[in-house]
């Protein structure tokens, strides 16, 4: 079962994997109660995840961090990585 995984691109691997933990993550925390709340945050998560298995194929690191980094993304959740960049993007701009 798991020697099919091999040949799954790793990016892909990575945004199931953010789905997955995003959607374990809302429900424990009781975040959301709403279905379609929950569903479109582990899109996003999905979606942030496939972005940053790019931005690692870009750097040309090893295919591996796509993992953890859609593992990372899903525990972590959209709205708290939106903050961070929000805060990013200010201090650089602010830094001009």
């Amino acid at each position: 079962m798991f020697d099919n995984m091999k040949d799954i691109n790793p990016t892909i691997l990575s945004a199931v994997l953010a789905v997955f933990v995003a959607i374990i993550r809302v429900i424990y925390d009781r975040e959301e109660t709403s279905f379609i709340r929950v569903l479109l945050e582990a899109i996003l998560c999905g979606t942030l995840a496939v972005c940053a298995g790019s931005a690692i194929t870009a750097l040309g690191l090893n295919q591996d961090w796509t993992l953890f980094m859609g593992g990372m993304i899903g525990f972590i959740g959209s709205q708290s990585i939106r903050t961070y960049a929000d805060l990013f993007l200010r201090r650089k701009s602010n830094g001009k």
